[in-house]
């Protein structure tokens, strides 16, 4: 796996996680022609303290939708920081990480084995399989994040020390050589990492020990487990 194709990967776990968090739906459809009806053609009857029932309507809609915050204050909205990795203490060490990640992935061989044994059409099969992978993948992010930010930057206060703006920049250098930890992308209404080649090194460290797991309990049973060829639609 390349450098490229990382960052793909850890973005796209964090944009799915982000969008839920946010509404996806809501981000999708709250943009200014909603607005605009909600200004010009709804009236409602006023609430108990006198708020209108538009109004309520539309300061939901457009808190919610990130292009609109932004053309308010010329600001991005802060980052959700659960969602992204800035330096902190772990609550395990290294080696119980390590040891959680090939439980991990000892469990993803066994009920993929499992699924690819059950004797169901093949279609279910890999719909299944593919259920599963992504099952794997949210429980294998909140532990990469714990073991990755060892190790990373504090955006934090690199954040707080940007005034808001759409780019924050550090003292650490990523992996493409210059100074820029994280920037905002509009269109999308999310903050995204750039990561450090120790962040990098990390992740993939804690990956080997997920797809070794894997690989020594193929070898353990003498037959390849199973995997989905449905691809994750949101890998771009």
């Amino acid at each position: 796996m390349n450098i490229n194709e990382i960052v793909k990967i850890q973005e796209g776990v964090k944009r799915i996680s982000q969008d839920n968090k946010v509404g996806k739906k809501i981000v999708e459809n709250a943009e200014y022609n909603v607005i605009n009806e909600l200004m010009g053609k709804i009236k409602g009857k006023k609430g108990k303290k006198g708020q209108n029932q538009a109004e309520k309507a539309l300061l939901s809609s457009t808190q919610a939708n990130p292009a609109y915050n932004l053309s308010l204050s010329g600001k991005p909205p802060p980052p959700i920081w659960s969602n992204i990795r800035t330096k902190s203490e772990p609550t395990m060490t290294d080696e119980e990480m390590e040891n959680k990640m090939a439980e991990l992935g000892r469990e993803f061989a066994e009920r993929s084995a499992e699924i690819g044994n059950s004797g169901k059409p093949s279609s279910m099969i890999n719909r299944q399989l593919k259920n599963l992978r992504d099952e794997f993948e949210f429980r294998k992010a909140d532990l990469m994040d714990m073991y990755v930010s060892v190790v990373s930057p504090d955006r934090k206060a690199a954040y707080a020390a940007s005034n808001g703006d759409h780019k924050v920049y550090g003292n650490e250098t990523n992996y493409r050589g210059d100074n820029e930890l994280m920037y905002y992308i509009s269109s999308s209404g999310i903050w995204a990492m750039v990561p450090t080649n120790a962040e990098i090194e990390r992740l993939g460290k804690l990956n080997n020990v997920f797809s070794d797991t894997i690989l020594a309990y193929e070898a353990e049973h003498k037959s390849k487990i199973p995997h989905t060829t449905i691809s994750n639609s949101w890998v771009v």
